[in-house]
């Protein structure tokens, strides 16, 4: 029996698999496989797994190309395992398979875009930083005032609250205050 398998990703905790996995329901897929890891690791457990599970003329589904992959190396790599594997690749969003001679000329071709796009848009980031380190534009979170830390800091060696209270009342986050302490040495009375 030949399954279909569908592959959903995103990058982090807080983002939703859902649509994707509307998407995947869609074209019947036998099993979902799902994953919140960012695709510039070449670690995914997930997609790992699925991979081993697979057999010759299974199908696996990803709504879009860089759901499996974030450079055109490791897309490519991928499909040359699948190819030879016998495992057909389809993409939603192309309305492709992927493992085909025409198909995979096509992944080719967007991946190499989509990995352009992506150094493009880290220069403009960067190049956007060093514009405001040279107007004297400080970046990063706004640092607590040192009255507020200095009391979460006299709470806290009271240990008359909880972390939580501390937090609460003063503004000044667990992190911060562990930070301190540790800096300083200091005990708790």
């Amino acid at each position: 029996m030949h399954l279909v398998y569908g592959y959903s990703r995103v990058s982090s905790r807080d983002q939703n698999l859902e649509t994707q996995i509307d998407q995947l329901k869609a074209r019947r897929c036998d099993l979902i496989i799902q994953e919140k890891m960012t695709g510039a690791t070449f670690k995914r457990p997930e997609l790992e797994k699925l991979l081993k599970q697979t057999q010759s003329d299974d199908t696996i589904v990803v709504t879009r190309v860089d759901r499996l992959g974030r450079n055109t190396q490791q897309l490519l790599q991928l499909v040359e395992d699948l190819q030879t594997r016998n495992i057909h690749l389809y993409i939603i969003e192309l309305g492709i398979e992927a493992t085909h001679r025409n198909g995979k000329l096509f992944l080719t071709i967007l991946s190499a875009l989509a990995e352009n796009e992506r150094a493009l848009l880290t220069e403009k980031r960067n190049a956007g930083l060093e514009n405001a380190k040279r107007k004297g534009i400080k970046l990063g979170r706004k640092a607590k005032s040192k009255a507020k830390v200095d009391l979460a800091i006299q709470l806290w060696k009271k240990g008359e609250k909880t972390i939580k209270e501390i937090e609460e009342s003063t503004g000044v986050g667990k992190s911060i205050l562990y930070r301190e302490v540790k800096k300083y040495g200091l005990k708790r009375e």
